[in-house]
């Protein structure tokens, strides 16, 4: 047993036995999880790029058969004695006829050896000529069957593919060419016969070398003839020929695209047929394994917890709470938490609750040391302003005092009280940036000056707003002088607008001022002062604020 004991030394720390039930219960599910969600997922991504093989050979199969038909028709149209006379009446009610049997076709035509089309199922409004479509040409010169171009037909108006062949007179000669226009739309419905072979939800696309949309199927046949709208997935089948991409659909859902070349027997250069299908669907089958195995490792995991909480809560879980206890008061600066869970010997976590509380101890410490020396800094800012200004030495104290019994009377908090205090005690600071000769002038001041004068509040936000811990201070320096009518000033405030702290302390500040002396007249008495105050009421002064005071006022008086 004794060779084995470092082993049971080496397990019998908390932390390495947490790290084992982690990686005990997550390993085994996240290789199962990856195994069978990667092989499901290969798998199915193969299957979409095996149909699409698959459907292309089936459409190469298709327009092979399309092509020998039509070849046949044209043909046999030939024979028709309407169509080798010219009979235009007859060979337009020939063709007319022809045309609604077939309706993968949009028109049917007979044109003469100088490619004025003498005959049409569709009616001409105006003379047409095809004497430069290649299928014209090549059925007049080889004598044969043609294929052309994609194209929009001139008597269409529609994205097609024209087919030709010669036509002879009686008398042997070529007088000719029948044509045939193969309705790209139509052709998209024609080939909806292989949806049933692909998957639900999919989309079939067949474009050219230049993402020209030449069948889209299911249902979306208002594309032909214009690009592709999935053009990265259309450069990437261009580029790399073949293969399967996955990328964002044009309905903002992730798509699996498969795309692989096919030999057209119809058209002239080689095509691209794309299968897209969304992701969701596609991968069902893997995201139902997925499903199951999570399944698996919630019960596994469900069990697991069962079986260890109860051992778990004596020998770990009390103290882990009551730490997490403690960190969360101490983030909400709540210093005098401390740790206080059961003790089991010498464990990391007693050692690590012990560390908690030195650590809270100091921060305590530090705190009440760092609020006391921005206090004593404030206050010292504070009589520097009133030995700067003589006609108001101790106004700062006075009313930082009073403006602490109304905040307080008004129902603000401690914390907001905090505030408070530093705001009134540096409500002047601005005051800073004022002159001494405009600031310490015996007389009246001039409207130059009283407008340098009335900056004072901005310096004072000025002065404030970069240091952090006096920010939540700034209502009273900075709006201290606007008007619950709005004629204030630096910002033209109105009602409550102004914050609650700078309403209550301008009505302090005016009382203290009225009762001080000065060296222009002697402090008023306080009825008058009082009486002052109520005629400011609604105008200058918030009402609910002259309200509050006037009971503080009473308080105070009572007490005397």
């Amino acid at each position: 047993m004794n060779k084995y004991r470092w082993v049971f030394h080496l397990t019998s720390s908390l932390r390495v036995r947490v790290l084992l039930i982690i990686l005990f219960a997550i390993l085994p599910a996240l290789a199962i999880f990856h195994f069978t969600n990667q092989e499901e997922r290969n798998t199915e991504i193969d299957h979409v790029k095996q149909d699409t093989l698959e459907l292309a050979e089936i459409i190469s199969l298709q327009e092979k058969d399309f092509l020998d038909g039509t070849r046949q028709i044209l043909v046999a149209v030939t024979q028709f004695d309407a169509v080798r006379n010219y009979d235009s009446d007859e060979c337009d009610r020939t063709l007319s006829n022809l045309l609604s049997q077939y309706r993968r076709y949009s028109n049917f035509g007979v044109a003469n050896t100088e490619g004025e089309v003498v005959c049409s199922a569709l009616s001409l409004t105006k003379s047409v000529n095809i004497a430069d479509r290649k299928y014209f040409i090549e059925a007049l010169n080889a004598q044969d069957f043609a294929i052309g171009e994609y194209q929009v037909g001139r008597i269409t108006n529609i994205p097609s593919i024209n087919f030709g062949y010669p036509v002879y007179g009686y008398d042997g000669k070529l007088t000719g060419v029948i044509f045939v226009a193969l309705d790209l739309t139509q052709l998209s419905q024609f080939e909806e016969k292989i949806v049933s072979m692909i998957p639900a939800s999919s989309i079939l696309t067949k474009i050219d070398q230049n993402g020209i949309v030449f069948v889209r199927t299911p249902g979306l046949e208002n594309l032909i003839g214009r690009q592709a709208p999935e053009t990265s997935i259309v450069a990437e089948a261009l580029r790399a020929n073949e293969g399967v991409v996955e990328a964002m659909g044009t309905d903002g859902r992730p798509w699996v695209y498969a795309f692989v070349p096919i030999k057209s027997n119809i058209y002239q250069d080689d095509l691209h047929l794309i299968l897209g299908q969304p992701t969701e669907i596609l991968l069902a089958k893997a995201n139902h394994i997925f499903n199951r195995n999570l399944l698996i490792m919630a019960v596994v995991g469900i069990l697991l917890l069962v079986g260890t909480w109860y051992g778990f809560d004596l020998s770990f879980m009390r103290q882990i709470n009551s730490l997490l206890y403690v960190t969360k008061h101490l983030t909400n600066e709540d210093l005098e938490a401390r740790y206080s869970g059961p003790s089991y010997g010498n464990s990391e976590i007693n050692y690590l609750g012990d560390a908690f509380n030195q650590m809270a101890a100091a921060l305590e410490r530090r705190e009440r040391h760092l609020i006391e020396a921005y206090d004593t800094t404030i206050e010292g800012w504070s009589r520097a302003l009133d030995l700067r200004d003589k006609e108001t030495e101790g106004h700062s104290t006075r009313v930082t005092e009073l403006t602490q019994k109304l905040a307080r009377m008004a129902g603000m908090g401690e914390s907001e009280l905090v505030h408070v205090k530093r705001g009134a005690l540096l409500h002047d600071i601005g005051k800073l940036g004022i002159p001494d000769s405009i600031l310490q002038k015996p007389d009246k001041l001039t409207d130059e000056e009283w407008e340098i004068m009335r900056r004072h509040p901005q310096y004072g936000y000025d002065i404030l707003a970069h240091i952090e811990y006096l920010r939540p201070a700034l209502d009273i320096p900075y709006c201290h002088h606007e008007k619950w009518d709005g004629s204030g000033y630096p910002r033209g405030l109105r009602e409550e607008q102004i914050p609650q702290a700078a309403r209550l302390f301008a009505v302090v500040d005016i009382w203290d001022a009225l009762r001080s002396d000065r060296p222009y007249r002697a402090g008023w008495s306080k009825e008058k002062a009082l009486s002052h105050i109520r005629s400011l009421n609604g105008t200058h002064l918030d009402p609910k604020a002259v309200e509050l005071f006037l009971r503080v006022v009473n308080e105070m008086t009572e007490e005397h």
